[in-house]
């Protein structure tokens, strides 16, 4: 009886638990070289997958301050050591998160949910980086577009309207992250909210609809903004 009641229990664990393939892309990722641009795609391919770095933005399992609100940070660095091709590991982009932040208390007064202005800034004043674009209310095609030309994408987001289930609680009011890819359904992310979050997939209307700008009132007040870095 006791063993019946541990099978019991061990399928009902298991039931509930998300399989983390799940919501994996399984796109090959590319090794993009840029073309020149009179031979740039015309007829978007039907997936496609950047080799951007991973890493959450609490990179050592620690949650606490400043790492639980570092998806700004954590999604910068990933997406500006892409673009340049520059080398990446865990110590850096750990200490990486500690510089941004005491750059942006001293020059936003906080770090705290950054808007995309302040993120396009980061690049702009700390990094130096001004090869990028800030895209207002981008459609499905948009995106996949940007991201056939190699253009890595950061994006901000209503994060409990995503509907991650590896997010603690009910996951985080406002979320940043990374789009690097896209299949027939899906976009493909770097979603640093989560350890598991490399090549985490969320469909085109959930990535679309949950898209918002930071908003001091309301997050679904929040606009529809994304950085291409190009």
């Amino acid at each position: 009886m006791k063993y019946l009641i541990f099978i019991i229990i061990l399928f009902l664990f298991t039931a509930c638990t998300p399989n983390e393939m799940d919501f994996k892309s399984d796109v090959p990722v590319e090794s993009w070289v840029v073309e020149p641009v009179a031979e740039r795609i015309v007829e978007l391919p039907g997936a496609i997958n950047l080799d951007v770095p991973f890493f959450s933005q609490a990179p050592d399992a620690d949650w606490d301050l400043p790492w639980q609100e570092a998806c700004e940070e954590a999604s910068v660095i990933l997406a500006y050591h892409y673009v340049t091709e520059k080398e990446l590991d865990r110590d850096l982009f750990r200490q990486s998160i500690l510089d941004l932040v005491q750059w942006e208390v001293q020059h936003f007064g906080s770090y705290e949910h950054t808007t995309i202005a302040q993120t396009a800034e980061i690049l702009r004043g700390y990094y130096g980086f001004s090869d990028f674009e800030i895209v207002e209310s981008p459609s499905v095609d948009d995106l996949k577009k940007e991201l056939s030309l190699g253009h890595v994408i950061i994006a901000p987001f209503a994060g409990r309207q995503l509907g991650n289930p590896f997010y603690s609680g009910e996951g985080p009011y406002y979320h940043m992250m990374v789009i690097r890819g896209y299949d027939e359904k899906h976009f493909i992310t770097n979603d640093v909210g989560t350890k598991r979050g490399e090549n985490f997939i969320y469909s085109y209307d959930v990535l679309i609809s949950a898209m918002h700008d930071w908003h001091n009132e309301d997050i679904n007040f929040g606009e529809k903004k994304v950085i291409v870095l190009n």
